[in-house]
């Protein structure tokens, strides 16, 4: 599935204070690959003015931390409402990961469920959650990793209201209109974790998202894509 573009990219944004270190914006309108590419490349610019120590691209919105003893946080917010009209759109094209993924059985164990609410079977979900094309849209929990969109609209699942544990290690899972990768399992850290997102696969051979030893660190960064590969599915 491709990313829809037939959209209109709204030129207001709100900037609010986050404490006395940091600005955030918020871009106006409905989460489009073509907004996040414009909040890519206003997190670049930013990271380049005086005062600022770091960017951190979200969904649709971006923030900015400043040193408050060498930055006039009024002007950065000013500053930044100004530049987002004239931030230039385009596809950033980004490196392509190919996953293998199990549906269902022991670590996506949600796969029936959202079958059930979908009123189809876990073939078709793992069939439709396989078929688009992702792009990582922000970074997520996981150094290395972060929040895919692309998925297709017909799999959109409200997220639970109450969590529940599941395991940690290569999980797939999706809530609301996005998916997420989880990184392997470590020796010694936590196996499981409260979540209200649907585990329904396992990546047994997801690569370590972040590594010291390599150039760069990341597997994958902002604007790359994966594409999952029904592996098989199981009951």
């Amino acid at each position: 599935m491709s990313v829809n573009r037939d959209v209109t990219v709204l030129q207001e944004a709100r900037v609010s204070f986050c404490g006395n270190t940091a600005v955030l914006l918020d871009a106006e309108g409905p989460l489009t690959l073509a907004t996040q590419e414009r909040i890519w490349r206003l997190s670049d610019t930013a990271r380049q003015w005086e005062g600022v120590v770091d960017t951190q691209p979200g969904m649709n919105s971006l923030l900015v931390v400043v040193d408050p003893k060498t930055a006039d946080l009024e002007a950065l917010a000013a500053r930044l409402g100004e530049t987002w009209p004239a931030v230039p759109s385009g596809r950033i094209e980004g490196r392509l990961l190919e996953v293998g993924v199990v549906y269902g059985g022991e670590g996506g164990q949600d796969l029936p469920e959202v079958a059930a609410f979908h009123k189809c079977t876990p073939a078709d979900v793992a069939k439709l959650h396989a078929a688009p094309e992702y792009t990582i849209f922000a970074p997520g929990v996981t150094a290395g990793f972060g929040y895919l969109f692309g998925m297709d609209p017909r799999l959109f699942t409200p997220r639970r209201q109450v969590p529940v544990m599941r395991a940690l290690g290569g999980g797939v899972s999706i809530a609301g209109i996005q998916s997420n990768l989880g990184k392997p399992y470590v020796e010694g850290s936590a196996k499981a974790a409260p979540t209200g997102w649907y585990m329904i696969g396992r990546a047994p051979d997801v690569p370590s998202p972040f590594d010291f030893d390599k150039t760069p660190p990341n597997l994958v960064s902002l604007g790359d894509r994966i594409r999952f590969r029904v592996d098989r599915v199981e009951a």
